[in-house]
């Protein structure tokens, strides 16, 4: 993982857009309207984790999905134009700035986004892509490789916008349909035109980078959990345990991700731009899912076991992000399964099954030592690696 140093290369020329453009073997890093960017997706990612704590139910997952994968698509939008052109001048810094106050209207509208927000949040949604279009004919005028971009970006911009605006008119649950192929559409542009944004090829340190930023923020989540279920507990000792176990939880969590993505990442080519991109949709909506269901163990704690709705969404959130990650790991970075990986997901799943019949720190505690396991082995291996690395180099070193 690059070390986080916020860039202040500024180009206040266009024609200097673009790592297309640019030395892509330079270490390019955040800059500072990115990393302040960031900060209205603590609120739109809070207010998704609030709404399912609220609905734990299959319904209300459902919703949460819908909710959350284009609230993650607007960071998409914006963190890929950066990436490829991002200027920091004046205006461009002017039209993040506008982006971040059209995310917090789609984040205030989060809650009530299947009832009277409804327009709200999608309004706030079609303005955020429209930003982003902005920025990209922006970027057009000035860069002729940008011109491309804009032309796909349209492709998916004006047919999904027209069922977005419809859908504000549409009963429902008519309404959700429409959500749903607009989505489906925008997701669908950028691999159906991967041989033009090819042309645009993504920078190799930069976007891991922010990647790692936006799961840390998800990740936070999970860490305000513990925090918000502590302020409500009777504070017996095994509600204390409870919130250990969960911060445990988290921790390991932030340690195998940031351990993958150290080892592991390599975005040259279109097609593992497209699989680190996406697979990173079901890693945070996995952590986002395990968040809620750390709050909602340390509630139960005392409980003779946790609720089905508590338990798939705890073990079955930890089963899908080792899930995405392993597909990351193999389809994007070409390497072999980790059986102990496969392991976790079976052990995650085979908790949320049966897990009625074990007291709440008992299952907590198989998915620490479960998780604890698979950090401890994966530092020995890290040092096993190092230390045959250092004799190869010893062993070199008298040869010559």
């Amino acid at each position: 993982m690059p070390q986080l140093q916020p860039s202040n290369n500024k180009s206040p020329h266009l024609p200097q857009l673009g790592p297309g453009l640019r030395n892509l073997e330079r270490e390019q890093h955040a800059t500072w309207i990115e990393l302040f960017f960031d900060l209205v997706f603590v609120v739109a990612i809070a207010e998704l984790s609030h709404y399912l704590e609220e609905h734990l139910t299959v319904i209300g997952f459902l919703q949460f999905v819908l909710l959350f994968v284009p609230s993650w698509w607007a960071w998409v939008l914006f963190t890929f134009y950066s990436d490829r052109f991002d200027t920091d001048d004046s205006i461009h810094r002017l039209l993040m700035l506008t982006g971040m106050l059209t995310i917090l209207f789609l984040g205030a509208n989060v809650h009530n986004a299947f009832g009277e927000g409804s327009a709200g949040f999608t309004l706030a949604y079609v303005l955020a892509r429209s930003v982003v279009l902005a920025l990209y004919y922006r970027a057009s005028r000035h860069v002729p490789v940008a011109r491309a971009s804009v032309k796909l970006y349209l492709a998916s911009y004006i047919p999904s916008t027209c069922l977005w605006l419809i859908s504000i008119f549409v009963p429902e649950p008519l309404r959700y349909g429409l959500w749903v192929i607009a989505i489906a559409i925008e997701l669908s542009i950028p691999i159906v035109g991967s041989r033009i944004l090819a042309g645009t090829p993504s920078h190799p340190s930069h976007l891991p980078e922010r990647f790692g930023l936006f799961t840390l923020i998800v990740l936070g989540e999970a860490i305000v959990s513990v925090a918000t279920a502590t302020t409500n507990i009777d504070w017996r000792l095994p509600s204390i345990m409870a919130a250990v176990g969960g911060f445990a939880i988290a921790a390991c969590l932030w340690w195998l991700y940031f351990n993958f993505l150290e080892n592991s990442v390599i975005i040259r080519d279109i097609r593992s731009v497209h699989i680190y991109n996406y697979g990173h949709l079901p890693i945070l909506m996995g952590l986002t899912l395990v968040a809620v269901g750390i709050e909602h163990t340390i509630s139960e704690a005392n409980h003779h076991a946790l609720s089905v709705a508590t338990r798939w969404t705890l073990c079955g959130g930890l089963a899908l992000y080792v899930f995405a990650i392993i597909v990351v790991w193999v389809l994007g970075c070409h390497r072999r399964v980790k059986w102990l990986s496969v392991s976790m997901i079976a052990i995650s799943l085979g908790l949320a099954i049966i897990g009625g019949s074990l007291p709440p720190l008992v299952l907590e505690g198989c998915l620490v030592a479960m998780l604890v396991s698979k950090v401890s082995l994966g530092i020995l291996r890290a040092r096993k690696t190092a230390q045959l690395v250092a004799e190869d180099a010893e062993i070199i070193e008298t040869q010559l």
